[in-house]
Protein backbone atom coordinates (compact mmCIF):
# COMPACT_ATOMS: atom_id res chain seq x y z
CA UNK A 1 0.00 0.00 0.00
CA UNK A 2 2.90 2.29 0.66
CA UNK A 3 4.66 2.16 -2.59
CA UNK A 4 1.12 2.92 -4.59
CA UNK A 5 0.91 6.18 -1.92
CA UNK A 6 4.23 7.24 -3.04
CA UNK A 7 3.87 6.84 -6.95
CA UNK A 8 0.44 8.39 -6.17
CA UNK A 9 2.27 11.65 -5.06
CA UNK A 10 5.79 11.78 -7.70
CA UNK A 11 2.27 11.35 -10.32
CA UNK A 12 0.55 14.88 -8.44
CA UNK A 13 4.09 16.43 -8.12
CA UNK A 14 4.87 15.69 -12.09
CA UNK A 15 1.68 17.11 -13.18
CA UNK A 16 1.91 20.22 -11.26
CA UNK A 17 5.05 20.86 -12.50
CA UNK A 18 3.80 20.01 -16.31
CA UNK A 19 1.04 22.92 -15.20
CA UNK A 20 3.66 25.40 -14.24
CA UNK A 21 3.17 25.39 -10.55
CA UNK A 22 6.27 27.30 -9.43
CA UNK A 23 9.58 25.86 -8.06
CA UNK A 24 10.69 29.43 -6.81
CA UNK A 25 9.59 32.75 -6.37
CA UNK A 26 8.73 35.01 -9.15
CA UNK A 27 11.92 37.66 -9.53
CA UNK A 28 13.94 39.92 -11.93
CA UNK A 29 17.68 38.60 -12.81
CA UNK A 30 19.25 41.79 -13.07
CA UNK A 31 20.14 43.89 -10.49
CA UNK A 32 21.55 46.97 -12.56
CA UNK A 33 20.93 48.07 -15.86
CA UNK A 34 23.68 49.03 -18.13
CA UNK A 35 24.34 52.94 -18.59
CA UNK A 36 23.27 54.40 -22.72
CA UNK A 37 25.39 56.60 -24.20
CA UNK A 38 24.08 59.74 -26.26
CA UNK A 39 23.46 59.28 -29.65
CA UNK A 40 24.59 55.26 -29.35
CA UNK A 41 21.60 52.26 -29.78
CA UNK A 42 20.48 50.94 -26.88
CA UNK A 43 18.79 47.48 -26.17
CA UNK A 44 18.29 46.13 -22.78
CA UNK A 45 16.30 43.14 -21.86
CA UNK A 46 14.64 42.63 -18.25
CA UNK A 47 15.00 38.92 -17.58
CA UNK A 48 12.26 37.39 -14.89
CA UNK A 49 12.65 33.81 -13.73
CA UNK A 50 10.39 31.85 -11.08
CA UNK A 51 7.08 31.90 -11.29
CA UNK A 52 4.76 30.39 -14.16
CA UNK A 53 4.77 31.33 -17.76
CA UNK A 54 4.19 33.66 -19.50
CA UNK A 55 5.01 37.11 -18.07
CA UNK A 56 3.73 40.22 -18.65
CA UNK A 57 5.41 43.54 -18.30
CA UNK A 58 4.50 47.05 -17.58
CA UNK A 59 6.76 50.30 -16.62
CA UNK A 60 5.54 53.24 -14.71
CA UNK A 61 7.97 56.32 -14.83
CA UNK A 62 9.52 58.76 -17.72
CA UNK A 63 12.79 56.67 -19.15
CA UNK A 64 15.45 59.00 -20.58
CA UNK A 65 14.47 60.60 -23.84
CA UNK A 66 14.95 58.23 -27.32
CA UNK A 67 14.07 55.53 -24.91
CA UNK A 68 10.84 53.08 -25.01
CA UNK A 69 10.03 50.26 -22.86
CA UNK A 70 8.26 47.43 -24.73
CA UNK A 71 7.28 43.95 -23.35
CA UNK A 72 10.21 44.08 -20.98
CA UNK A 73 12.33 45.71 -23.57
CA UNK A 74 14.11 49.28 -23.26
CA UNK A 75 15.55 50.05 -26.89
CA UNK A 76 16.08 53.56 -28.60
CA UNK A 77 19.15 56.12 -29.11
CA UNK A 78 19.47 58.14 -26.40
CA UNK A 79 18.92 62.22 -27.09
CA UNK A 80 19.73 63.42 -23.87
CA UNK A 81 22.65 63.01 -21.02
CA UNK A 82 21.33 62.54 -17.43
CA UNK A 83 19.62 59.67 -15.53
CA UNK A 84 16.38 58.62 -14.87
CA UNK A 85 14.55 56.45 -12.38
CA UNK A 86 11.31 54.38 -12.97
CA UNK A 87 9.45 50.99 -11.66
CA UNK A 88 8.46 48.03 -13.82
CA UNK A 89 6.50 45.18 -12.98
CA UNK A 90 6.41 41.76 -13.64
CA UNK A 91 3.36 39.94 -13.86
CA UNK A 92 3.12 35.96 -14.12
CA UNK A 93 0.46 33.17 -15.23
CA UNK A 94 -0.37 32.72 -11.54
CA UNK A 95 -1.23 36.58 -10.94
CA UNK A 96 1.96 36.92 -8.75
CA UNK A 97 3.28 40.26 -9.73
CA UNK A 98 6.87 41.81 -8.41
CA UNK A 99 8.01 45.71 -8.68
CA UNK A 100 11.58 46.77 -8.82
CA UNK A 101 12.72 50.31 -9.46
CA UNK A 102 15.67 50.75 -12.05
CA UNK A 103 17.60 53.67 -12.49
CA UNK A 104 19.21 54.24 -16.07
CA UNK A 105 22.06 56.51 -16.64
CA UNK A 106 22.93 58.44 -20.05
CA UNK A 107 26.57 59.47 -20.49
CA UNK A 108 28.65 60.80 -22.81
CA UNK A 109 30.59 57.68 -25.04
CA UNK A 110 33.55 56.45 -22.69
CA UNK A 111 36.98 56.96 -24.93
CA UNK A 112 38.35 53.86 -25.65
CA UNK A 113 42.00 52.61 -23.95
CA UNK A 114 44.89 51.28 -23.59
CA UNK A 115 45.98 47.52 -21.73
CA UNK A 116 49.69 46.77 -21.97
CA UNK A 117 51.56 43.58 -21.73
CA UNK A 118 54.55 43.67 -18.98
CA UNK A 119 56.57 41.33 -17.68
CA UNK A 120 55.13 39.42 -14.02
CA UNK A 121 58.66 39.77 -12.36
CA UNK A 122 61.05 42.31 -11.90
CA UNK A 123 63.18 43.14 -14.62
CA UNK A 124 66.20 44.24 -15.27
CA UNK A 125 66.78 43.07 -18.63
CA UNK A 126 65.46 44.93 -21.77
CA UNK A 127 61.54 43.59 -22.46
CA UNK A 128 59.31 43.90 -25.33
CA UNK A 129 55.99 46.17 -24.28
CA UNK A 130 52.62 45.12 -26.18
CA UNK A 131 50.04 48.08 -25.98
CA UNK A 132 46.23 47.03 -27.15
CA UNK A 133 43.22 48.95 -27.75
CA UNK A 134 40.51 48.23 -26.07
CA UNK A 135 36.61 50.02 -26.28
CA UNK A 136 35.19 51.80 -28.48
CA UNK A 137 35.98 51.96 -32.27
CA UNK A 138 38.70 54.99 -32.66
CA UNK A 139 39.68 56.68 -36.07
CA UNK A 140 43.18 57.81 -33.97
CA UNK A 141 44.68 59.31 -31.01
CA UNK A 142 46.98 61.43 -29.85
CA UNK A 143 49.07 59.82 -26.93
CA UNK A 144 51.36 60.34 -24.02
CA UNK A 145 53.55 57.44 -22.27
CA UNK A 146 55.20 58.41 -18.85
CA UNK A 147 57.83 55.81 -19.23
CA UNK A 148 60.11 57.04 -15.87
CA UNK A 149 62.56 54.77 -15.49
CA UNK A 150 62.05 53.22 -18.91
CA UNK A 151 64.23 53.97 -22.13
CA UNK A 152 62.48 53.42 -25.60
CA UNK A 153 64.43 51.54 -28.04
CA UNK A 154 62.56 53.40 -31.05
CA UNK A 155 64.36 51.56 -33.84
CA UNK A 156 62.29 48.49 -32.73
CA UNK A 157 58.71 50.29 -32.42
CA UNK A 158 56.19 48.90 -34.90
CA UNK A 159 52.85 49.92 -35.17
CA UNK A 160 49.72 48.28 -36.35
CA UNK A 161 49.07 48.00 -40.04
CA UNK A 162 46.54 50.47 -41.55
CA UNK A 163 47.84 53.80 -39.64
CA UNK A 164 50.13 56.35 -40.72
CA UNK A 165 51.82 57.82 -37.50
CA UNK A 166 54.62 60.24 -35.97
CA UNK A 167 56.67 59.48 -32.54
CA UNK A 168 58.58 61.28 -30.42
CA UNK A 169 60.34 60.94 -27.20
CA UNK A 170 61.32 63.48 -24.74
CA UNK A 171 64.37 62.22 -22.73
CA UNK A 172 64.37 65.39 -19.99
CA UNK A 173 60.61 64.15 -19.03
CA UNK A 174 60.78 60.58 -19.84
CA UNK A 175 57.48 60.86 -21.76
CA UNK A 176 56.95 58.99 -25.11
CA UNK A 177 54.83 60.76 -27.58
CA UNK A 178 52.61 58.77 -30.12
CA UNK A 179 50.50 60.59 -32.49
CA UNK A 180 48.06 57.85 -34.86
CA UNK A 181 45.49 58.05 -37.36
CA UNK A 182 43.35 54.94 -39.12
CA UNK A 183 43.02 54.51 -42.19
CA UNK A 184 39.75 53.07 -41.40
CA UNK A 185 38.29 53.29 -37.59
CA UNK A 186 39.59 50.87 -35.56
CA UNK A 187 38.41 49.08 -32.30
CA UNK A 188 40.57 46.58 -30.10
CA UNK A 189 43.74 44.70 -31.44
CA UNK A 190 47.58 45.61 -31.09
CA UNK A 191 48.37 48.85 -31.74
CA UNK A 192 52.44 48.74 -31.42
CA UNK A 193 54.71 46.65 -29.59
CA UNK A 194 57.99 48.04 -28.76
CA UNK A 195 61.12 47.32 -26.70
CA UNK A 196 62.10 49.30 -23.42
CA UNK A 197 65.23 49.22 -21.60
CA UNK A 198 65.31 49.67 -17.67
CA UNK A 199 67.63 51.95 -15.42
CA UNK A 200 67.06 49.51 -12.96
CA UNK A 201 65.64 46.17 -11.92
CA UNK A 202 62.35 46.69 -11.07
CA UNK A 203 58.75 45.31 -11.59
CA UNK A 204 56.84 47.13 -13.80
CA UNK A 205 52.61 47.21 -13.09
CA UNK A 206 51.96 49.91 -15.36
CA UNK A 207 52.90 52.72 -17.91
CA UNK A 208 50.78 56.22 -17.21
CA UNK A 209 49.38 57.62 -19.93
CA UNK A 210 47.52 60.69 -21.44
CA UNK A 211 45.45 60.68 -24.54
CA UNK A 212 42.91 62.10 -26.70
CA UNK A 213 41.12 60.10 -29.12
CA UNK A 214 38.92 60.79 -32.15
CA UNK A 215 35.48 58.63 -32.53
CA UNK A 216 34.95 57.17 -35.54
CA UNK A 217 33.48 60.39 -36.80
CA UNK A 218 36.44 61.59 -36.31
CA UNK A 219 34.73 63.70 -33.42
CA UNK A 220 36.63 64.04 -30.06
CA UNK A 221 35.28 61.91 -27.12
CA UNK A 222 34.32 63.94 -24.46
CA UNK A 223 36.31 62.50 -21.86
CA UNK A 224 39.30 62.90 -24.51
CA UNK A 225 38.51 66.96 -24.83
CA UNK A 226 39.21 67.37 -21.45
CA UNK A 227 42.67 66.52 -22.03
CA UNK A 228 45.00 68.78 -21.61
CA UNK A 229 47.96 69.29 -24.37
CA UNK A 230 49.83 72.26 -25.03
CA UNK A 231 51.08 72.92 -28.48
CA UNK A 232 54.79 72.72 -28.92
CA UNK A 233 56.79 74.72 -31.40
CA UNK A 234 55.02 76.35 -34.57
CA UNK A 235 54.78 73.52 -37.16
CA UNK A 236 52.63 74.07 -39.90
CA UNK A 237 51.04 70.59 -39.69
CA UNK A 238 49.04 69.10 -36.62
CA UNK A 239 47.22 66.24 -35.50
CA UNK A 240 44.17 67.51 -38.00
CA UNK A 241 46.46 67.28 -40.71
CA UNK A 242 47.49 63.60 -39.81
CA UNK A 243 44.07 62.41 -39.67
CA UNK A 244 43.34 64.04 -43.39
CA UNK A 245 45.87 62.21 -44.64
CA UNK A 246 44.97 58.72 -43.44
CA UNK A 247 41.68 58.90 -44.55
CA UNK A 248 42.23 59.82 -48.04
CA UNK A 249 45.90 57.71 -48.22
CA UNK A 250 45.93 56.45 -51.75
CA UNK A 251 43.65 58.73 -53.31
CA UNK A 252 44.17 60.87 -56.32
CA UNK A 253 41.73 64.93 -56.95
CA UNK A 254 39.44 64.34 -59.01
CA UNK A 255 39.84 67.25 -62.17
CA UNK A 256 39.65 70.58 -60.79
CA UNK A 257 38.98 69.64 -56.84
CA UNK A 258 40.58 69.78 -54.35
CA UNK A 259 41.78 66.96 -52.48
CA UNK A 260 42.31 67.19 -48.22
CA UNK A 261 45.90 65.62 -47.12
CA UNK A 262 47.45 66.69 -50.84
CA UNK A 263 49.82 69.27 -48.89
CA UNK A 264 52.27 68.92 -52.19
CA UNK A 265 49.20 69.81 -54.27
CA UNK A 266 50.34 66.69 -56.57
CA UNK A 267 47.26 65.53 -57.31
CA UNK A 268 47.74 62.44 -54.66
CA UNK A 269 47.54 61.56 -50.86
CA UNK A 270 51.01 59.71 -50.66
CA UNK A 271 54.20 59.40 -48.96
CA UNK A 272 55.70 62.60 -50.40
CA UNK A 273 52.80 64.35 -48.19
CA UNK A 274 53.70 62.53 -44.96
CA UNK A 275 57.01 63.56 -45.59
CA UNK A 276 56.27 67.14 -45.94
CA UNK A 277 54.13 66.73 -42.26
CA UNK A 278 56.90 65.22 -40.68
CA UNK A 279 59.12 67.54 -41.59
CA UNK A 280 56.88 70.76 -40.50
CA UNK A 281 54.87 69.23 -37.44
CA UNK A 282 53.43 70.83 -34.75
CA UNK A 283 53.62 68.64 -31.59
CA UNK A 284 50.96 68.99 -28.45
CA UNK A 285 52.53 68.01 -25.15
CA UNK A 286 51.16 67.71 -21.85
CA UNK A 287 50.50 70.95 -20.32
CA UNK A 288 52.14 69.72 -16.99
CA UNK A 289 55.26 68.29 -17.40
CA UNK A 290 56.15 64.28 -15.96
CA UNK A 291 58.70 64.78 -13.64
CA UNK A 292 62.03 63.52 -14.14
CA UNK A 293 62.75 59.97 -12.49
CA UNK A 294 65.44 59.36 -9.96
CA UNK A 295 67.96 57.41 -12.01
CA UNK A 296 70.90 55.86 -10.39
CA UNK A 297 72.05 55.28 -13.92
CA UNK A 298 73.17 57.68 -16.81
CA UNK A 299 71.62 61.05 -16.13
CA UNK A 300 69.56 62.05 -19.45
CA UNK A 301 70.00 64.37 -22.07
CA UNK A 302 68.01 67.59 -21.74
CA UNK A 303 67.03 67.41 -25.26
CA UNK A 304 63.93 66.15 -27.11
CA UNK A 305 64.24 64.81 -30.91
CA UNK A 306 61.44 63.98 -33.14
CA UNK A 307 61.96 60.55 -34.43
CA UNK A 308 60.61 59.84 -38.12
CA UNK A 309 57.37 58.91 -38.88
CA UNK A 310 56.03 56.40 -41.23
CA UNK A 311 53.23 55.20 -43.35
CA UNK A 312 52.73 51.23 -43.02
CA UNK A 313 51.77 49.21 -45.94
Amino acid sequence: MRPLWLLLLFLLAACGADQGLPAEPLRFVEANLPPAYLGEPYRVELVAAGGVRPYRYESKGKLPEGLAFKDGVIAGTPKAKGEARFEVTVRDAGLSAVTRTFTLRVTDPPPPAFRFALPPVAVADPFIVVARLEGRRTLGFEARFELGALRPDLKTLKVAEGALYLVRYDEKTGVLGLDLAYKKPASGGEVFRLTLVPEKKALYKRIPYRARFLDEKGKPFAASERVAFAEEGSGKYAFSDLVRLARNWGKRAKKDEALEGDLNKDGRVDEADLALLKADYRWAWPEKKAKPPQSQGTPRKSSSTPEESSSLP
